[in-house]
């Protein structure tokens, strides 16, 4: 059975969040080790799927933002704490503290950070304006020395058509010269990317292709996938996508 259907990028998160919290790795790590999900916009539908408990303002579950007029941070005194789940029992930390909990996780623990972009060949680049690289910056030394599972939750519409390493070397704080706001660098980091199409197959077993993107009316920024697998297993992704249609817009509140 073949199925076409759009996603809009809040509905797409909705489902990578659905994905996400029901892979294996994730739930025995949450009951038997450490799960950090990292602030981003996706990571706060991943604590709503995760630990069934509604963000009202999920865009200020965030450190830096992009919004209509540029790069932004988020305003300190509204923006969320991230989670840490350990054996089972979850609760906020400061930013700050991820660093802590990045030093003590080993094989079976998980590591959730979203990312700005992604790249064609597996890589996923994450902004950097921060002190030191902000989180990623503190935590990916450890993650990698310890061999920690890093999931990088994505949509599609992070896709950039080139290699990131190319785009590295070419920016930076001083670097760049004008900025609608704030200028930042980059790095880039590797782990398991789950975008639209590995979260429709991680939920139903089919196979995903994008054939479109972008529109008019609410579907500014959607993708257009095309589904194809077993009647019930597209049936029921269908189910699903009717499911999360309307998934709301985010918005935030930025630093002035």
């Amino acid at each position: 059975m073949l199925a076409e259907v759009s996603l809009t990028p809040a509905e797409g998160k909705r489902l990578i969040a659905k994905a996400i919290a029901q892979m294996d790795l994730i739930q025995i790590a949450k009951e038997e080790g450490i799960v950090v999900i990292a602030t981003g916009t996706t990571n706060a539908y991943v604590v709503e799927e995760l630990l069934e408990k509604e963000i009202k303002e999920k865009g200020l579950y965030t450190a830096g933002v992009v919004t209509e007029n540029g790069l932004n941070i988020t305003d300190p005194k509204s923006r969320l704490d991230p989670y840490v789940i350990e054996k089972g029992k979850s609760k906020t930390v400061k930013n700050s503290e991820l660093c802590e909990y990045a030093a003590k996780m080993g094989l079976n623990d998980v590591f959730i950070k979203g990312a700005n972009a992604i790249d064609p060949f597996g890589a996923a680049g994450i902004l950097l304006n921060g002190v030191g690289g902000g989180t990623i910056g503190s935590v990916w030394g450890h993650l990698t020395a310890n061999g920690v599972t890093t999931i990088i939750p994505a949509g599609l519409e992070k896709l950039v058509p080139i290699s990131l390493d190319s785009i590295v070397p070419r920016i930076g704080k001083t670097k760049i010269d004008v900025s609608l706001n704030l200028k930042c660098g980059m790095m880039v980091i590797q782990g398991v990317v789950i975008t639209e199409m590995e979260a429709f197959k991680e939920l139903f077993g089919v196979e995903v292709i994008p054939i479109g993107g972008g529109g008019i009316e609410g579907a500014e920024g959607c993708k257009i996938f095309l589904i194809d697998g077993p009647d019930e297993a597209v049936e029921s992704a269908l189910k699903l996508v009717k499911k999360i249609k309307g998934e709301p817009k985010l918005h935030t509140k930025i630093s002035k």
